[in-house]
């Protein structure tokens, strides 16, 4: 399943949990299924528009444009969360 890492200015909105694994084959679904359990931090990445643009998104080491919310992912995909400097969280 795809592994979202979850940066530690970002844990207190997934419940302190580092990594967080999902069925998923794209990163919108990835996305979705966080935001089942995990609203809040679903809403610090994504918003109505696509990816916010206070935050990249990585996967597998590429960090994806504003778009990227249609990227395939694969069973073994690496999402990373890049929070900006100064901590990510308002």
């Amino acid at each position: 399943m795809p592994v979202l890492h979850v940066p530690a200015p970002l844990r207190s909105l997934s419940g302190g949990r580092e990594r967080i694994e999902v069925e998923a084959a794209t990163l919108r679904e990835v996305f979705r299924a966080v935001a089942v359990e995990y609203p809040e931090l679903t809403a610090r990445i994504v918003n109505e528009d696509g990816l916010r643009p206070d935050i990249a998104v990585a996967i597998d080491g590429s960090i994806l444009d504003e778009g990227g919310l249609t990227e395939s992912v694969r069973p073994d995909t690496e999402i990373y969360l890049v929070p900006p400097i100064g901590g990510g969280t308002r």
